[in-house]
C-alpha cells in the first residue's frame, strides 16, 4: 500500500471486527463474574479480568517492539489463532489456578492485537481519512462490550460458561482465514528486538511516540471509573448504558475534527472542556451534565488514536506508539477504578476527582504534545 492509495475499507472493516473480538476477551469474563464465582467459590475471580491488564502494563511497550519487528500481519494472525485456541480451552472446566494462567496467556494475545490492529488500520487508510479510521478503531472497546452485553446472557443460559468461551473461540478461528487472505504482507522491520529497558527508553524519550499514550492512560482510568460510579452515585442506573454510547459519539466525531485540527490540540481541549463539565456536575448533579462530560472525554480518546499516525509516519514507530497506548491504557484501567472507589468510600463525589484528573490530563498533554510538535 502506497501512501497515495485510497482507503481500503474492506480491510479496515475486518480489522475492526477483529478488534471487537479482542474487546470480548475482556467482556466475556467481566460479564460472567457471577457465574465464575459460583464455579470457583472463595477464589478471587476478579483476578481473571485484571490479569489481562497486568500483562498490558508489563509488556505493552515490548509488544510494540515485537510488532515493529515481525510485522502487523504475523502478529495479528498469531494472536487471533492463539486467542481463539485459548478461548476454546477455557470452555473446559478446570482448576482456578489453570484458568487464571490461561487468562494471562490470553492477555498476551489481546495485547498483540491492540497494538497490531490499529497499526495495520492506519496503513490501510488514505492520508485524508487516517484520523477518521483511527477514530473508528477507538470505538472497538465500547462496541465490543455492548455486543457482549447482548450476546453473553443468552449464551450463558444456553450452555453456561463453556458456551460463552467456546462461542468466542470459534468466532476468532472463523475470522482467521479471511484475515490470512486480506492482510497485506507489509509493516515488518529488520532491527533486532531491544532489551526491555531499551525498548521503554526508545518510546518514553520520544515525545512523538509517547504523547498519545500519556493522554490515553489518563483517559482510560477516568472513563472506566466514570461509567462504574456515576450511575450509582447519581442514582440513575440507565446511565450505565448511556454513558459509553455518548462517549463513543465523541470518539467518532473527533476523527473528523482531527482532519482540520491537530489531534494533540483536541486531546488537550477535550480534557479542559471535560474538567469544566465535571465541575458543573459536581456542583449540580444531573444526567445531562454527566452525558456531556463523557462526550467530551470521547473526543480525548478519538483524537489520541488519531495522533499516533499523525505524529509517527513510519509503521514501526506507529507500532511502538501503540505499544505505549496499550501499556498506559492498561495502567489507567488498573489504577483508576480503585482510586475512585476510595474517593467514593470517603463520601466525596466522583465528579470532584474527575475534575482533578481532567485538569492533570489537560496540563500533561499540553506539555507532551507541545514537545512532540517541537520535535518535528
Amino acid at each position: 500500500m502506497s501512501h497515495d492509495a485510497p482507503t481500503r475499507w474492506p480491510l479496515i472493516s475486518i480489522l475492526w471486527i477483529a478488534g471487537l473480538l479482542a474487546a470480548m476477551q475482556f467482556a466475556r469474563v467481566a460479564l460472567t463474574l457471577g457465574a465464575l464465582s459460583d464455579r470457583y467459590p472463595g477464589a478471587a475471580v476478579a483476578l481473571s479480568v485484571s490479569a489481562v491488564a497486568v500483562v498490558g502494563i508489563a509488556l505493552g511497550v515490548m509488544a510494540g517492539s515485537v510488532v515493529a519487528r515481525i510485522g502487523a500481519r504475523r502478529a495479528i494472525l498469531w494472536a487471533v489463532a492463539g486467542s481463539g485456541t485459548l478461548s476454546l480451552a477455557l470452555a473446559v472446566p478446570m482448576p482456578f489456578g489453570l484458568f487464571l494462567t490461561l487468562r494471562v496467556f490470553e492477555g498476551a494475545g489481546h495485547l498483540a492485537l491492540v497494538v497490531a490492529l490499529p497499526t495495520m488500520m492506519a496503513a490501510a487508510a488514505g492520508p485524508g481519512m487516517r484520523s477518521v479510521v483511527m477514530a473508528i478503531w477507538g470505538t472497538f472497546f465500547g462496541v465490543g462490550f455492548a455486543i457482549g452485553a447482548v450476546a453473553v446472557p443468552p449464551l450463558l443460559g444456553l450452555g453456561g460458561l463453556g458456551a460463552v468461551h467456546a462461542a468466542h473461540g470459534l468466532a476468532m478461528l472463523a475470522l482467521w482465514p479471511a484475515l490470512w487472505v486480506m492482510l497485506p504482507r507489509i509493516i515488518a522491520g529488520g532491527a533486532p528486538l531491544p532489551r526491555y529497558a531499551a525498548a521503554h527508553r526508545a518510546i518514553y524519550t520520544s515525545p512523538r511516540r509517547s504523547a498519545p499514550g500519556v493522554g490515553h492512560g489518563i483517559y482510560a482510568g477516568l472513563f472506566l471509573a466514570s461509567v462504574t460510579f456515576l450511575p450509582v452515585t447519581l442514582g440513575l442506573p440507565w446511565l450505565a448504558a448511556a454513558l459509553p454510547l455518548v462517549n463513543l459519539s465523541g470518539t467518532f466525531a473527533a476523527g473528523f475534527l482531527a482532519r482540520v485540527i491537530a489531534p494533540g490540540r483536541i486531546v488537550t481541549g477535550g480534557f479542559a472542556v471535560a474538567a469544566i463539565l465535571f465541575a458543573a456536575l459536581w456542583l449540580a448533579p444531573g444526567a445531562i451534565l454527566a452525558l456531556l462530560a463523557l462526550t467530551a472525554t470521547g473526543f480525548v480518546a478519538g483524537a489520541g488514536f488519531a495522533a499516533v499516525p499523525d505524529l509517527n509516519a513510519a509503521p514501526q514507530d506507529q507500532a511502538r506508539a501503540n505499544g505505549a497506548m496499550a501499556q498506559l491504557g492498561n495502567a489507567g484501567n488498573f489504577v483508576g477504578t480503585p482510586l475512585f472507589a476510595l474517593v467514593v468510600a470517603a463520601g466525596v463525589a466522583p465528579a470532584a476527582l474527575a475534575v482533578a484528573v481532567c485538569a492533570l490530563g489537560a496540563v500533561a498533554t499540553a506539555r507532551v504534545y507541545g514537545a512532540a510538535r517541537a520535535d518535528g
